[in-house]
């Protein structure tokens, strides 16, 4: 193959497997969600009472868990992070994850935890 041929075939991956891996082990692993899960979110729960929330800043903060968490994953099982996780698949896991929480945080589904319930703020 040529190098060209090469770098169409990877670009044109998806990385689904290995975003599910990845969150998947994040979701997981107490220690990330102790440490840098649950603090994410009550950064981003206070900014959104505030009324600062930025959404297109948010998958930076959810990349510092990714990253984190690909680099525990690398630890544990072997592997480099760029051939187990490459740093597309890592940057969609972080959107990906900014989407998915700021609907949760939205629902109200942290609200217990964060302080943070939007049904209250519109009433």
């Amino acid at each position: 193959m040529r190098y060209q041929e090469i770098k169409e075939n990877y670009d044109s991956q998806d990385w689904e497997h290995e975003k599910r891996e990845l969150d998947l082990y994040i979701m997981n692993d107490s220690e990330l969600y102790r440490q840098r899960f649950m603090p994410i979110l009550m950064n981003l729960a206070r900014k959104m009472k505030r009324g600062v929330y930025d959404h297109k800043q948010a998958p930076k903060l959810w990349q510092y868990l990714v990253d984190a968490g690909a680099k525990q994953y690398v630890q544990e099982f072997g592997g480099t992070i760029r051939q187990q996780f490459p740093v597309e698949a890592r940057r969609e896991l972080a959107q990906q994850l900014a989407d998915e929480q700021y609907e949760m945080l939205q629902a109200g589904e942290y609200s217990e935890v964060t302080g943070y319930d939007p049904q209250k703020q519109e009433a």
